[in-house]
């Protein structure tokens, strides 16, 4: 853990336990004052010296709960050695910090830089690189003309792709990248980034990274696909969306993209605290709840609805009661987009059609205020007690994204789709990211 890395951790320690005590005192406060306000007349003296006291311990817990946590931070990082490895670097570090960067990636990329996730890929067995260019010269692995990119999840990093390997492959190091690549010749591309930032934002970095990545792979690219897990899908999307409108080289190859528990729609849980927050800012009892609750990072609040353009939150206070806003984005034209779902139930229908934290409807784009029109015979449905992370290591899914992606069988997109697709994107207008920037 680098220097800095550690001062910024003794801050963002010190930040969070500060504001659970001023969560704490403001509780307490509320309490009292409604007891005290019962008791009448007679309890002013009692309120007085309890109000007095409790206004020295809070400070004082408060004080000691953001100073010491700096100060440690700042003496550590004082005597680290200034070659120590990056948290970001060692794969628990990198696993702690994407569950931080989800809650509060925003946040802490403001105020704690040395601890937000920036966007890096890298390959299969190779170290993880922020500069596209080093992606694939850096490594010893070869690499082919087909890239498929893995985006993870809220709260994940890219190591969530070996999720449960070991028991479901045998192998801890097996991922879906890593048997594409043995089976059908795709070159794996795993991405990391703060999940706690905009959507809009991550797709517009992840679309600025594909482009200098395919301008510097070794091998002409043939075809690339972008897979997603949960939020992972959202951000794909946005990235093919904006990519698309800018003009940029890659989605003239881009033939998939694939979402793997997805919540186009939004996700109930974040729309229910969302809701909650307003009902327990009624009360000051549970106002300061609310607020604290409110501090979760933009990237969990554009998953209300399934916020993937700038338009979707611009201009738009994140914490009011909303109803869905989002624009549609579009889906690019020679792009097959296939998504899965997992349910608690066998069946996707009922009380326990979702998968813990997203709903069948939305992983397929089912609403009743609005839809999005995929394909639904390039749709799959995984039930039976199956949670939202048995999507990121099933030996079904594995076969039907194969399958999607024209592996086995033969099946995703056939060879007269792929030259219609091609003909068609020969004859789109686009102009190349350096073109576009020079106007």
């Amino acid at each position: 853990m680098r220097s800095d890395e550690m001062r910024d951790a003794g801050a963002l320690a010190g930040t969070a336990l500060g504001e659970l005590a001023e969560m704490a005192r403001d509780v307490h406060k509320a309490l009292a004052g409604r007891l005290f306000g019962l008791a009448g007349k007679r309890a002013a003296p009692i309120q007085l010296m309890h109000d007095g006291i409790a206004a020295v311990t809070y400070t004082s817990v408060r004080a000691g709960a953001k100073v010491l946590p700096v100060a440690a931070g700042m003496v550590a990082g004082a005597l680290q050695d200034p070659a120590a490895e990056s948290v970001h670097d060692v794969p628990r570090g990198r696993f702690v910090l994407g569950a931080i960067n989800g809650f509060w990636g925003d946040r802490i990329a403001e105020k704690q830089p040395a601890l937000a996730s920036q966007m890096r890929m890298r390959l299969h067995n190779a170290p993880m690189r922020r500069v596209a260019a080093n992606v694939a010269h850096d490594t010893d692995e070869s690499v082919t003309g087909r890239i498929v990119v893995f985006a993870h999840g809220l709260c994940e990093t890219d190591l969530c792709w070996s999720f449960s390997a070991e028991k479901r492959w045998g192998d801890r190091t097996a991922t879906y990248g890593s048997m594409l690549r043995d089976h059908d010749g795709w070159t794996p591309v795993y991405l990391n980034f703060n999940a706690g930032l905009h959507i809009s934002a991550n797709g517009r970095e992840f679309a600025d990274q594909l482009e200098d990545l395919v301008h510097v792979w070794p091998v002409p690219v043939t075809e690339i696909a972008l897979v997603g897990h949960s939020l992972g899908g959202l951000i794909a999307r946005s990235a093919a969306h904006q990519a698309d409108e800018l003009g940029y080289d890659w989605t003239e190859p881009l033939r998939h993209i694939v979402g793997l528990g997805t919540p186009h729609l939004g996700a109930p849980l974040e729309r229910f605290v969302n809701w909650g927050t307003h009902r327990m800012a009624r009360l000051p009892e549970t106002r300061p709840i609310a607020v604290w609750l409110n501090r979760r990072s933009v990237g969990i609040k554009d998953l209300r609805y399934g916020a993937v353009l700038e338009a979707d939150w611009f201009d738009i206070d994140p914490d009011e009661l909303l109803q869905d806003r989002c624009t549609p984005a579009t889906l690019i034209p020679g792009v097959a987009y296939s998504m899965a779902s997992a349910t608690l139930s066998r069946e996707p229908e009922g009380l326990f059609a979702h998968d813990l934290l997203v709903q069948h409807s939305s992983a397929h784009g089912i609403g009743t205020v609005r839809s999005i029109p995929f394909d639904t015979s390039r749709t799959y449905h995984l039930g039976g007690r199956k949670h939202h992370f048995d999507l990121l290591a099933d030996p079904t899914v594995y076969e039907k994204l194969r399958n999607w992606l024209g592996g086995a069988d033969g099946a995703g997109t056939s060879g007269e789709d792929t030259d219609a697709t091609r003909r068609m994107n020969r004859h789109r207008p686009r102009r190349g990211r350096r073109e576009q920037r020079a106007g």
